[in-house]
């Protein structure tokens, strides 16, 4: 076969893979949005059956860890906004009580897709991703101490998160989807804290909920929503990449 054949080959290889892939986002955009539906634990400080905490949360590291960090911004982004359009006919939940929910899992796919390598390349440019990550992690944390600092602990979870991204990129941990699927557990804790950390900046700045109901009454329950939400999306994780692996250029040989 000449050089042009097999260029040929590979580009169009490439270009079906890549098909393939945006076809996996677009199943784990609907996954989102159905998953919105269902409830993990009520919203303290809402009313009403529609205000809750989803498991769709389960689903946003997951959209990063397949389309990468760009890529899936955008399907992160879109998978909001038709969450919240699919939530309307029951209130609205918290999208509407909180509109920066709405930006949870662009936040997540992003930051999460950023940590999954040590160096990712923008243009001509290589960024530390995972450094990246803890930054922003870091300015949450902050923003929060500043206007609810009486609970302080409530950011722990965080501080543990941005510890995870900084040791990405000190040690060089990145995703190989050829490894066990308990790798996946750092990444879907990371990301689970990043789609949350848009619902805490709305109820710190938005919602303006008082410090003593942070640190007594959400600070346990999120706790337990943050490991349920963690444990899931590495199993979704697990399941997507062991259908569609080879499908979308990763891998399928992962193992429990």
């Amino acid at each position: 076969m000449s050089t042009d054949a097999n260029s040929q080959a590979m580009e169009l290889f490439g270009t079906s893979s890549q098909t393939k892939k945006i076809a996996v986002g677009v199943i784990l955009i609907a996954l989102y949005a159905v998953l919105a539906l269902l409830p993990m634990s009520g919203f303290i400080g809402t009313a009403g059956l529609s205000s809750i905490l989803s498991f769709a949360i389960c689903v946003a590291p997951i959209i990063g860890i397949i389309m990468g960090p760009w890529k899936g911004f955008v399907f992160g982004l879109i998978a909001g906004i038709i969450a919240t359009i699919v939530s309307l006919p029951f209130g609205g939940g918290v999208y509407l009580i909180i509109p920066t929910t709405i930006m949870g899992p662009a936040v997540a796919a992003l930051f999460t897709g950023l940590s999954l390598k040590r160096v990712t390349k923008v243009a001509n440019t290589s960024i530390p991703g995972p450094l990246f990550t803890a930054i922003y992690l870091a300015i949450v944390i902050a923003l929060y101490e500043i206007v609810v600092y009486e609970a302080w602990w409530f950011m722990l979870p965080y501080m543990l998160a941005a510890i995870v991204a900084a040791v990405f990129q000190i040690k060089r941990f990145e995703f190989n989807p050829s490894r066990s699927y308990l790798q996946l557990i750092p990444f879907t804790f990371l990301g689970a804290m990043l789609d949350h950390s848009m619902m805490a900046m709305g109820s710190v700045y938005i919602l303006q909920i008082p410090a003593a109901v942070f640190g007594f009454v959400i600070f346990p329950v999120m706790i337990v929503e943050r490991i349920i939400a963690t444990l899931l999306g590495a199993l979704l994780g697990f399941i997507i990449l062991k259908i569609f692996g080879e499908e979308i250029g990763n891998s399928p040989n992962l193992e429990i």
